[in-house]
């Protein structure tokens, strides 16, 4: 890959060209592998840019190897280089049938990335329950320990704070049918103190250590967050979360990933009396009944069961392939069965560099 392609690591996000032997890299089953070789690949070796259907993108070498399922009439598993992938072009044209088939329209994508897994690594030290933390970020008062919440949510909600061990201090109705609610965490550790500890009191952002927590403490983030300002369309497993700040938003959206989960977000204008007040970013991805995306009982069961085949929503496809300009690239190899890792903001599956030829 282009020597400045992001690869997750289990501390946080590097370089690919900044790392080194015994580095800790994911594989495509989520679980840590180490990096046993790192080089520079020949400089003059042609460079393309790949576009993913979620938006991101990888610059690689003509020699980086890419696990694909390919679509030439059937799907099957190929092993491929980029330099294959640019020169099969990113559709295929099939036989066309008449009728209200999928066969009636050409122009199929070619290749599906394998699905990015969900991260396994270990849990760490929260000052706050996972879920608490992100209902607050989707409901709660920049400036202290308090939440807002509907009153028809307000009996579950406080269900679950009271089986995190969190301690309501007050319920103050607010206008119309919603409560504020003010929590501490009793003792020493107050509602305060937990969210400075973690950087986020008037300042909301999902802190760096979050995204390298584990499965289990990302998912009730992701609860809370749902919760909190997130809505379950009823028997499509569409899940929408809306924010209007952008970092925030930019946060969710690689949790989300790190789940397994394939999110998707666009930016329109937010308009109150059909005036612009600001911009919404609206995140949305598909979630069955098996992902536990939500807590409270009236969004969880909006949720259908998973089929045996994974939709469409599910799958990351190519969209776009072209050659760049020139430059270093770097390749490594990783101790996992596969020889895969993830690599990329989409933490797509990918190979080493091939030597073939």
């Amino acid at each position: 890959m282009a020597i400045d392609a992001i690869v997750p690591t289990a501390s946080g996000w590097a370089s690919a060209g900044d790392l080194v032997i015994g580095d800790e890299v994911f594989d495509e089953r989520g679980r840590i592998a180490r990096v046993r070789r790192a080089s520079l690949v020949e400089e003059g070796e042609p460079r393309y840019r790949l576009v993913f259907r979620d938006g991101t993108a990888i610059i690689a070498s003509a020699s980086q190897v890419w696990p694909l399922r390919e679509f030439s009439g059937g799907y099957a598993d190929r092993s491929v280089t980029t330099a294959d992938v640019f020169s099969a072009g990113i559709t295929f044209e099939r036989r066309l049938t008449s009728g209200k088939t999928k066969a009636s329209r050409g122009g199929v994508a070619r290749w599906r990335t394998l699905a990015t897994p969900a991260l396994s690594v270990d849990d760490c030290p929260l000052p706050l329950s996972p879920y608490l933390l992100g209902y607050w970020l989707g409901d709660g008062d920049s400036d202290g320990p308090r939440i807002t919440v509907s009153e028809d949510d307000l009996p579950d909600l406080e269900r679950q704070l009271d089986l995190e061990g969190t301690r309501i201090i007050s319920r103050q109705r607010t206008h119309g049918r919603t409560f504020r609610v003010r929590f501490d965490l009793g003792g020493y550790a107050t509602g305060v103190r937990a969210l400075r500890e973690l950087g986020v009191l008037g300042n909301k952002h999902i802190p760096c250590t979050v995204f390298r927590a584990s499965r289990r403490q990302r998912l009730e983030i992701l609860q809370g967050l749902v919760d909190s300002d997130g809505y379950i369309e009823n028997r499509t497993n569409r899940v929408e979360i809306c924010f209007t700040a952008a970092r925030l938003a930019q946060d969710t959206v690689q949790l989300i990933r790190t789940l397994g989960l394939y999110p998707r977000m666009n930016s329109v204008d937010a308009v109150l009396k059909g005036r612009r007040v600001g911009i919404r970013h609206r995140i949305n991805f598909t979630a069955y009944q098996d992902d536990a995306v939500s807590r409270l009982p009236r969004k969880l069961g909006r949720l259908s069961a998973k089929g045996l085949i994974a939709p469409y929503s599910r799958i990351r496809t190519i969209v776009g392939v072209a050659l760049v300009d020139p430059g270093p690239a770097f390749g490594i190899e990783v101790d996992s069965p596969s020889g895969l890792y993830l690599a990329g903001e989409g933490m797509i599956p990918v190979g080493p560099t091939s030597t073939r030829g």
